[in-house]
């Protein structure tokens, strides 16, 4: 897994408290920092993790890297320019989750909430909280209530919202392939149809999908055949813009999941 560290322009994360939090502004870093795109993007080509970290945040970054690292499968990613206003996410944390990270990370971050299916911030000793960097907060709860878990975030600049999770669900980078071809690539051809191929582990059912962009806005939605146990099949004829892969469905007790492909892809011209 790669990680990316901007240091002084931007950063990823620290674990967030069980309460509300409102960042303090320190000078005029991050909001008045200038973003170089080049971490940014290369960040969302690879599915590394782009840590918005002052010089003097750098060196207390390794439990940071190590949580990311634990857990492999991405059941939300966003990133992009937060506008101002008070932002609510909800996504699915189903029962093969043995641990999760939420990683809400904002330029200028003003307030990242946390909220369980019971309608409570995460408490007690399965819930690890860091909260001494700027423009970062960041939870790991160890066995997460199974349901709809809400992120609230308020702030403005460019955001990072990273949710992953160590379980026996997850899913493999789409493969792409004209429909006449049976070699697959990594990336399809803009304007043309392409046959995209996933792995999917786990005891999983009811499996649907989309593509989406960068900001985890829909793009198209993908009707998916199993090709062979755990592999998938779609079409798809994507145009000239990055997309990411998502996909959803049931786990073995019947609740709802959500895996996305950590990379953005960018179809070739």
């Amino acid at each position: 897994m790669k990680h990316f560290a901007a240091a002084a322009v931007l950063a990823l994360p620290v674990l967030l408290a069980a309460q509300q939090q409102v960042a303090k502004p320190r000078g005029d870093w991050p909001c008045g920092a200038r973003v170089d795109p080049t971490y940014f993007d290369m960040a969302e080509a690879t599915g590394g993790h782009l840590l918005l970290l002052a010089p003097e945040e750098i060196g207390d970054s390794a439990m940071l890297l190590i949580a990311f690292d634990a857990h492999p499968q991405t059941i939300f990613r966003l990133a992009g320019s937060l506008k101002a206003g008070l932002h609510e996410f909800q996504l699915p944390i189903d029962s093969s989750v043995e641990s999760v990270v939420f990683s809400i990370s904002v330029q200028c971050l003003q307030v990242a909430d946390v909220i369980g299916p019971s309608g409570t911030s995460p408490g007690g000793d399965n819930v690890t909280d860091l909260a001494s960097f700027r423009a970062q907060r960041m939870v790991i709860v160890k066995r997460p209530e199974p349901g709809v878990w809400t992120l609230r975030v308020s702030g403005s600049g460019i955001a990072g919202i990273l949710v992953q999770a160590k379980s026996a669900i997850g899913m493999s980078h789409p493969e792409f392939a004209s429909p006449d071809s049976q070699t697959f690539t990594h990336s399809p051809t803009a304007g043309a149809e392409s046959v995209m191929r996933i792995h999917v582990n786990g005891n999983v059912s009811e499996v649907q999908g989309s593509v989406i962009n960068a900001a985890a806005v829909p793009i198209a939605k993908l009707r998916w055949q199993a090709e062979s146990e755990g592999s998938f099949v779609s079409r798809l004829t994507p145009g000239a813009d990055a997309f990411r892969v998502v996909i959803v469905g049931k786990d073995s007790e019947g609740f709802p999941f959500q895996r996305m492909d950590s990379r953005l892809t960018t179809p070739t011209r």
